[in-house]
């Protein structure tokens, strides 16, 4: 593995394979563009065939089959096209030209890529390969996520919500929301260039049952990831909490943290401690209890708890506790990320 991708895996940290994959496009294609190639992410991809799409619906109120066909046809060659399969030709050109004008510049884009195209499912290779390894070094990234997307489905499924509790680590309840879309495209040709103009109009259901597919898969993907990222918040709160307390300067990126080099010593030792509460926070169980109270049904939630403990996510057998995050630090070691 190269050191560009060695120092890209925190973007993997609390992220789904999909995520992952979209993550290492986007930090990526910039590299890699500098460099000569033509990088298309999958993101990339999904906003041309939307407009398609949206092309073929509006096909089909008007009954047009051979538009259908043809724009099904555009569609599939443009997705060979992306993932290196087949060259793109002047007859596509010419047809992207009739189809909207974004598309007319995403394939003229493709058609001068003289270098390399690297495409999505190279992007999602790399990811594979970067996935494989972190997972053998620390087999809970893959375990915690895919977790609560089984949490979130069936909490979905049984309650019929897509506002989802989660308990940080302070004890706090936080409610994500995964609401549904209402979207309306709005279409028109611009009048200085000539060119057709689309757009789309997003709204969110404002009530917090599930409507559709959409909030479903939204909960699924998210819950795990934005619960970690909420008890990432925490801790960088507490940390600031503990700076205001004692009259000493603090400042974090993110998860980074920072003070000033004589206080540095006195950082570290706060943050074990904030660490070692946090452990005591028992966020997993209370989580699961919250979505009980709000009608999660008790046969489900003993199910999950018994599968936290199956996973070694809840009360690990010879697990970290508070007492090895405390003790003393041997000579010659120090704690692992933590300055100065």
């Amino acid at each position: 593995m190269t050191n560009s991708l060695k120092k890209h895996w925190v973007t993997f940290y609390g992220a789904g394979n999909a995520t992952r994959s979209a993550n290492v496009a986007t930090k990526l294609s910039a590299l890699l563009e500098a460099r000569g190639f033509t990088a298309i992410t999958k993101a990339d991809l999904n906003a041309q065939l939307r407009i398609i799409d949206g092309q073929v619906k509006v096909a089909t109120r008007v009954g047009a089959e051979g538009t259908i066909r043809d724009l099904q046809s555009f569609r599939r060659e443009l997705i060979e096209a992306v993932n290196g399969n087949t060259p793109v030709g002047r007859d596509m050109l010419i047809e992207a030209r009739d189809l909207h004008n974004e598309v007319e510049d995403f394939v003229n884009k493709l058609y001068n890529a003289r270098t390399g195209l690297i495409g999505p499912s190279t992007f999602a290779e790399v990811s594979r390969i970067m996935s494989k390894n972190l997972s053998l070094r620390a087999p809970v990234t893959d375990e915690f996520i895919n977790f609560w997307k089984r949490v979130a489905r069936l909490y979905v499924d049984e309650t019929q919500q897509v506002d989802i509790p989660w308990v940080t680590f302070d004890g706090k309840i936080m409610m994500q929301r995964y609401r549904g879309k209402n979207q309306t495209r709005i279409e028109f040709i611009d009048p200085v260039t000539g060119r057709k103009v689309a757009n789309i109009y997003e709204g969110t259901i404002e009530d917090g049952l599930l409507r559709g597919s959409h909030a479903y898969q939204d909960a699924s993907i998210g819950l795990g990831v934005n619960g970690n990222h909420s008890n990432d918040a925490v801790i960088v709160r507490q940390f600031h909490l503990w700076g205001k307390k004692n009259n000493i300067d603090t400042g974090t990126i993110h998860d980074a943290f920072f003070t000033n080099i004589a206080d540095a010593n006195l950082a570290k030792t706060a943050l074990r401690t904030i660490y070692a509460d946090a452990l005591d926070g028992d966020t997993l169980r209370k989580t699961l209890k919250e979505m009980r109270k709000r009608g999660l049904t008790t046969a489900t939630y003993n199910r999950l708890i018994q599968e936290a403990k199956d996973l070694g996510l809840l009360d690990p057998v010879n697990g970290l506790t508070r007492a090895d995050i405390l003790a003393p630090i041997p000579d010659g070691f120090d704690w692992y990320g933590v300055g100065p």
